[in-house]
């Protein structure tokens, strides 16, 4: 009886132990991969869109009163990003006085920002419009202060390059208005006067043998707007560009092939066209009344049809060399397109208002509105995340609820020709963002229960995938470590089953690319 009674304990304690060992198995078939371990509660989920504030010192850069050098002077400033923080530099640039060793800006003649969107960014180009007093200095003073500007901006990681622009003209810095000065870059500790002569080197000499700018090359670096595929708007990139010579016709063609390059190269561009080939004549410059100057482009009659079938149409054309010719060459200020000799009054596109062109001129305000930014956002293929660039509106870069709306659009068609598949469900909206908000080096999402339901329907498979797409694209494009997700305001431990959400994520590359982040 004792023997019986001795048996049935052990068997008792093997099946306790067993019971146990397949409790713990369970247990970490769910452990949560790829996630940090569940903190604190201390973060609330957020009810709509935060901004983060991050306060730093900048330096800005001002003429030396010894004509030597630019001076730098440090200002405590707090920006939301870069758009905030480049306005707030150039106010402070601008308005400072000046003192025993640094010069205000413009001497007696005050600079001060132009219009109502003084200031663009765009890939790492920061393009800053001033108002007619610039004109009034004398050109090598004007050129100084056109350097302290880029080196102030030069100094944000961000900005590579900047143009300076007059009431949206381009400045010579001749007499004779042929001399591009081109796209600028940052001359902190440089000799100012060895960079004047080296401006003034490269103007036409005109002399009796010699009167021609269509006789005198030029190397300068430009600003290139180019035509997204798809009517996506435009982007731009910095050249250096080789000019046969400075006349203005030589002058735009040389940007216009560059542009072709610049859009040949991008994924599917390759029956993009040679823009010069469009043209029926070379482009004519003509006098306005009220200054300035227009610049013509008068195309061929079959233009719209061949930059159709390249996914271009002759808006986002028109966009693009409006900003490329005014950027660069020097006082023109409209353009006008032409096909054949019939001038386009109206510029319709699918994703923007139309534009309407009096007489077939356009200005820069009237197609400011093509002008994008990109974020980076990630897809998959293979199985894996990839890395793909995104227009959006250059004012919404910055933004957390633009880069997801970003990457809810999915991959383009060209893309998905490559084999790159969305990572999100497709019937998820903007409305299904309800809230992101950042705490230090945290980012908060609050998602809905519709984006609940959706990622669990996907599956497990789709369910890392989807959830890490989102971190990187975040964590990439904002510069955060980690993201927090809530759904309706509350932390969820599973969706799909192989994520657990309620831990924190932080940017992950193993499940992308090799050779990206």
């Amino acid at each position: 009886m004792m023997k019986k009674g001795v048996c049935l304990l052990l068997a008792l304690c093997c099946l306790l132990l067993l019971s146990g060992c397949t409790g713990q198995k369970t247990e970490e078939a769910r452990t949560p991969v790829s996630t940090l371990p569940p903190a604190e509660a201390r973060y609330t989920a957020p009810d709509g869109d935060g901004m983060v504030t991050e306060s730093r010192e900048y330096s800005i850069y001002l003429p030396g009163r010894d004509g030597l050098r630019l001076v730098s002077r440090s200002v405590l400033l707090e920006a939301e990003n870069l758009n905030d923080a480049v306005e707030k530099l150039m106010q402070q640039l601008l308005s400072y006085e000046g003192d025993k060793d640094a010069l205000a800006m413009g001497g007696t003649k005050p600079l001060e920002l132009y219009g109502t969107h003084p200031i663009e960014i765009s890939g790492g180009v920061c393009t800053v419009n001033l108002t007619r007093t610039a004109k009034e200095l004398k050109l090598s003073n004007y050129y100084k202060n056109c350097l302290a500007i880029a080196t102030t901006l030069c100094e944000l990681n961000d900005i590579n390059g900047v143009n300076v622009l007059v009431e949206d003209e381009s400045i010579p810095l001749d007499t004779p208005g042929y001399l591009p000065m081109g796209t600028l870059m940052g001359h902190a500790g440089e000799s100012l006067p060895v960079l004047w002569e080296q401006m003034e080197a490269k103007k036409t000499p005109m002399t009796p043998t010699n009167k021609d700018p269509r006789k005198n090359p030029l190397n300068a670096l430009a600003t290139l707007y180019y035509p997204l595929p798809d009517n996506r708007g435009m982007a731009c990139t910095i050249r250096m560009v080789n000019f046969e010579g400075q006349d203005p016709s030589q002058l735009a063609v040389a940007l216009m092939d560059e542009v072709s390059s610049i859009r040949r190269s991008l994924t599917g561009g390759q029956s993009f066209p040679e823009l010069r080939d469009l043209l029926l004549r070379d482009p004519v410059i003509s006098d306005l009344p009220d200054g300035g100057r227009l610049m013509t482009l008068n195309l061929r009659e079959d233009a719209e049809s061949i930059l159709e079938a390249a996914r271009t149409d002759l808006a986002c054309f028109a966009a693009s060399m409006t900003y490329t010719l005014t950027t660069f060459i020097p006082d023109i200020s409209v353009v006008c397109i032409r096909i054949g000799d019939k001038p386009q009054t109206e510029l319709k596109t699918p994703r923007f208002e139309p534009v309407i062109a009096l007489s077939g001129m356009v200005r820069r305000s009237a197609v400011e509105q093509f002008l994008t930014s990109s974020v980076t956002v990630y897809f998959a293929r293979n199985g894996i995340l990839c890395e793909c660039e995104r227009p959006v509106a250059r004012r919404s870069v910055d933004s957390l609820r633009a880069q997801l709306c970003a990457l809810m659009e999915g991959p383009d068609e060209t893309e998905r020709e490559g084999g790159i598949a969305a990572t999100l469900p497709g019937d998820i909206r903007e409305d299904d963002i309800l809230g992101i908000s950042a705490e230090g080096d945290t980012l908060l999402v609050n998602l809905s229960e519709n984006f609940r339901i959706r990622i669990q329907e996907q599956g497990k498979e789709k369910e890392p995938l989807a959830c890490y797409s989102m971190v990187n694209t975040l964590c990439k494009n904002s510069g955060t470590k980690r993201v927090r997700f809530f759904f309706e305001g509350k932390q969820e431990e599973y969706v799909a089953g192989t994520i657990y959400w309620a831990g924190e994520f932080m940017y992950n590359i193993g499940l992308a690319e090799k050779g990206l982040g």
